[in-house]
């Protein structure tokens, strides 16, 4: 079996979840260590107007060319091995930029409005 790159376009689902689908799919710990490289989640959101600000005109969204911007999470290398561990059952201390993390320094950076943080529990 060759699992190696899971890629999710699921919005609001954090990378960690797919550990444990893969072992609800009946795929054994070893399978997953030995195959998976990485999991990628992606979310495509509304890049905040440089000219109008987080709400946009009409007449603006049609002049404007890039509109929109993907944001991914990645899980790889030795975060990936602490999820792995923390599934098995063993308790991991870890950390790694979820899609919150990278969508709240969009909007410091002033690329995201405010909005795209609707629909997390922050």
């Amino acid at each position: 079996m060759n699992i190696d790159v899971l890629i999710s376009a699921f919005s609001k689902v954090s990378v960690l979840c797919f550990v444990n689908d893969y072992i609800e799919f009946n795929i054994s710990m070893q399978e997953i260590e030995q195959t998976l490289v990485a999991v990628a989640a992606q979310r495509l959101l509304d890049m905040r107007c440089p000219f109008c600000g987080d709400e946009c005109t009409v007449i603006c969204r049609k002049l404007r060319g890039n509109r929109r911007v993907s944001v991914y999470e990645l899980l790889y290398g030795q975060a990936l091995h602490h999820v792995v561990n923390e599934a098995k059952g063993r308790e991991e201390t870890y950390s790694y930029p979820t899609m919150p993390d990278l969508i709240k320094k969009g909007i410091a950076l002033g690329y995201l409005p405010m909005k795209s943080l609707e629909g997390w529990n922050i």
